[in-house]
């Protein structure tokens, strides 16, 4: 199969290569909702990153590892243009990856990253966003996929933990 086909995500590489990368993350997006107790499909791994010119340098090296192209264009990204953008979204050897920079409080880096909890996936410890965490990117991207993930997560856990979310709240 060829990057341009489409074909289920591999978190357990994504993730591998991102530690070999040196490359600091946490796991969001639909695998951190299915880790939070909703079972449901994803067709990509979404990685919170944190911010600065050492992430750069590591998520060029996750994208040399990974085989990455950026799925706009197929393009192969130079640090030039991976240090001027807060998403990236890609297509490697393990699906499509979504590398997020952490925004403002709550949904920072490094508040989803104190609050993440962390899973064995393959023998790999995975550092996995957390209920609070997840429902502030829900909130935030608000798309219907969001909405529905909300009302099922709030099904299994009762009324969930909702942060103030500078723009969205205020």
């Amino acid at each position: 199969m060829s990057q341009g086909e489409l074909s289920s995500p591999d978190l357990a590489g994504v993730v591998a290569d991102a530690e070999a990368a040196g490359l600091a993350y946490v796991v969001i997006g639909g695998f951190s909702v299915v880790a939070n107790g909703y079972l449901r499909a994803t067709e990509d791994s979404d990685l919170l990153v944190p911010d600065g010119p050492d992430t750069d340098q590591a998520i060029a090296r996750f994208l040399d590892l990974a085989d990455a192209r950026r799925l706009r264009d197929s393009k192969v990204l130079a640090l030039a243009e991976i240090s001027t953008v807060d998403h990236l979204r890609v297509t490697t050897r393990h699906g499509i990856v979504d590398l997020l920079r952490g925004g403002a409080p709550p949904l920072d880096f490094d508040t989803v990253a104190n609050a993440a909890f962390e899973i064995d996936l393959k023998g790999q410890k995975v550092r996995i966003a957390g209920l609070r965490s997840v429902v502030g990117f829900k909130r935030l991207a608000d798309r219907p996929r969001d909405r529905n993930d909300l009302a099922e997560l709030e099904s299994l856990h009762g009324d969930l933990p909702i942060d103030p979310i500078p723009g969205l709240d205020s």
